[in-house]
């Protein structure tokens, strides 16, 4: 249908969109059939209850989420039910507030207790997506009301009690854009965030800006063209040991909905966002990444995949597997050193060089089919190429 459209339209705006529909497609078959080594898991507690649950953080031992869970107020229920039968929301117990709340409890198990987050909140104000500086004594989060611009607030803790919430600073908020989903970087040195603040380009943009010691704020700066599209970008993760990027968009090839990117960068420079594919992805929205350990291979998401209608939130564990060997001279039976060792697939290419053992070993996230290519001065190039059987 979109070959169709695209050679019947040549020449019409929807074109650029039709081609990233159908390399999209492409994409996702390809994803299927290859997919990642990766872990998924729902939360089978009572942090996936009625409503959205979404944007989880793990602070030591607490952990803290956003749901929009029923909150009981008097009137007729008005129920709906998901395609098997569960009853997912009441609208009328559920006016969809949005709040922060929190738990202690082991998230293995399935009966915990979970409670609002301590905020003295004004009546009708929604809140989402808490993050904390690395003290857990500051905590920023999404803040708004209904018609009004989202803004950015923060509350200090002090004697075990959160002061009421304000609002940061004017380079961040302001009544003629919407600013949200902050996340302070481990180090406590940047706030990132997504914005629709003039100076981007497209919808909502990331930003970031210095967060200095006494709370202070830097200028705004925009992330640049590399991880910014004509589209939404939303909820910015950083890892300050491993320098990647997390974040969501519906501006690049993807699998539908909000993807998952992943880039390397010192937030001026940056590699080229790469989808971290499935089932990290879905083909519903997938946004929300928090890691619980330093390198950023386990953690949490939020996600619609499983659900009609709202986010639930999933455990994800990254896993890889090595392809390695030796290198060996085929007359002396020695390991080689100083050959050069390319390994290939659809996505990347990476090099090693041999040390005096000859060995060599890549690390990899899916079972894809490979290619190996072995270099060293005046010897005879060797390639090698390895196919997954499905």
């Amino acid at each position: 249908a979109f070959e169709t459209f695209i050679s019947k339209n040549p020449n019409d705006p929807l074109v650029k969109n039709a081609n990233k529909e159908i390399a999209s497609c492409k994409f996702a078959l390809e994803e299927m059939r290859f997919p990642r080594m990766v872990e998924v898991r729902k939360l089978a507690n009572n942090v996936n209850g009625l409503g959205s649950n979404y944007a989880p953080v793990k602070l030591g031992n607490d952990f803290y989420f956003t749901s929009s869970r029923p909150v009981s107020i008097t009137g007729k229920k008005d129920v709906v039910k998901t395609d098997a039968g569960d009853v997912q929301i009441s609208t009328k117990a559920n006016p969809f507030i949005n709040n922060l709340y929190t738990t202690k409890s082991d998230l293995k198990v399935s009966d915990i207790t979970v409670k609002m987050m301590d905020l003295n909140l004004p009546k009708s104000i929604e809140v989402a997506a808490a993050s904390f500086t690395p003290d857990g004594n500051r905590v920023y989060f999404t803040y708004w009301r209904e018609r009004e611009k989202y803004a950015i607030y923060t509350a200090t803790k002090m004697d075990n009690k959160w002061s009421d919430p304000v609002p940061v600073g004017l380079e961040i908020n302001s009544k003629d854009f919407n600013s949200s989903q902050p996340y302070v970087t481990t180090d406590g040195k940047f706030l990132l965030f997504s914005s629709d603040r003039s100076g981007g380009y497209g919808k909502f943009d990331l930003w970031y800006c210095a967060l200095r010691e006494d709370g202070t704020l830097g200028q705004a700066v925009n992330m640049g063209p590399t991880i910014n599209t004509e589209d939404d970008e939303r909820a910015p993760y950083y890892n300050t040991i491993t320098r990647k990027l997390l974040f969501s968009t519906d501006g690049r090839v993807g699998l539908g909905g909000l993807d998952f990117f992943e880039a390397e960068g010192d937030l001026i420079t940056w590699t080229v966002p790469k989808n971290l594919g499935y089932p990290f992805n879905s083909s519903k929205d997938d946004i929300y990444f928090t890691a619980i350990d330093d390198h950023g291979t386990k953690g949490y998401i939020s996600s619609d995949r499983e659900s009609s209608c709202c986010l639930e939130v999933f455990e994800v564990k990254k896993e890889f597997f090595n392809i390695s060997g030796i290198l060996t001279d085929c007359k002396t039976k020695l390991p080689l050193a100083g050959a050069i060792v390319t390994f290939s697939n659809i996505e990347n290419n990476q090099k090693q060089t041999t040390g005096t053992d000859g060995k060599y070993t890549f690390r990899t996230d899916s079972k894809r089919p490979v290619k190996l290519l072995f270099a060293k001065d005046n010897y005879f190039s060797i390639t090698k190429n390895y196919a997954y059987e499905e």
